[in-house]
């Protein structure tokens, strides 16, 4: 029985130390191997305990062998979805983007973190925080000519450019943006809806963009970064036939021209 136990501990022990360093998948199948060779071991000792000769020592030495080879080739089959082939912490049977970079942030599918939602993943993102549905370039910003954002809902006292206090939530949209993508540069363009004169809402739609921009810098944006022009009421993005159209066409617009 000692014999038995000490061949046992002897292969237990071989198999322990020449897996303690491996990958995941290698102690997945040493596992095994050490599994299939206790079965083994304690199954040949009983059968060879049978009989008028107690051969316990050899049974025990040959089912451990069995046991450890037979454990350790089913350990290949069954330890196969261990493999993390690019180390990311997500095994290849799960891993949706098995090539990932090493020390790059994934998620549970084991693809690169997109913050912003851009199709450009953070590493590579050069403007990580690009506002949702906005178009961008291979490094994830908006290409010069591009609406960066469009703001309605900034709200003007009667005829005026003074900003109403309800409009800062809505001017500290841009400024969040613009303060989490410092190399981007962008011209603030003033709309209005048809009521009035052209010229009247031409010029009115610039003092209202000026109006903003210096919003803007009072919140801390460079003013080299932010340019101005009015546009009165010749670009609208619906009809001016009702209140709620008109009030879509006074808005204010960043278009990105530098990054």
């Amino acid at each position: 029985m000692k014999a038995t136990i000490h061949i046992l501990l002897s292969v237990l022990l071989l198999i322990s130390a020449g897996c303690a360093n491996m990958s995941k998948r290698t102690k997945c199948i040493c596992a095994s191997a050490a599994v299939g060779a206790v079965i083994g071991g304690g199954a040949g000792a009983a059968i060879g305990n049978q009989g008028d000769t107690d051969n316990r020592a050899e049974g025990s030495a040959i089912g451990t062998a069995a046991g450890a080879l037979i454990g350790g080739g089913l350990g290949l089959i069954l330890c196969k979805g261990e493999v993390d082939t690019d180390g990311d912490g997500v095994i290849d049977s799960l891993d949706k983007c098995p090539n990932t970079p090493i020390g790059v942030e994934v998620d549970a599918n084991g693809c690169p973190i997109d913050s912003d939602g851009d199709g450009v993943p953070d590493y590579k993102d050069k403007c990580p925080d690009t506002p949702k549905g906005v178009k961008v370039d291979e490094n994830g910003c908006p290409p010069v000519g591009e609406e960066l954002l469009i703001l309605q809902g900034i709200n003007f006292l009667f005829d005026s450019a003074r900003i109403r206090k309800d409009s800062a939530k809505t001017l500290d949209v841009a400024v969040e943006t613009l303060t989490k993508n410092p190399n981007i540069k962008v011209e603030i363009e003033g709309h209005t809806c048809s009521k009035g004169s052209k010229e009247y809402n031409l010029g009115l739609s610039q003092r209202r963009a000026d109006a903003v921009r210096e919003y803007l810098i009072s919140k801390g944006i460079a003013g080299e970064r932010l340019s101005t022009v009015g546009k009165g009421e010749e670009d609208p993005i619906a009809s001016n036939d009702t209140m709620e159209e008109r009030s879509k066409n006074r808005r204010i617009e960043f278009v990105v021209t530098s990054k």
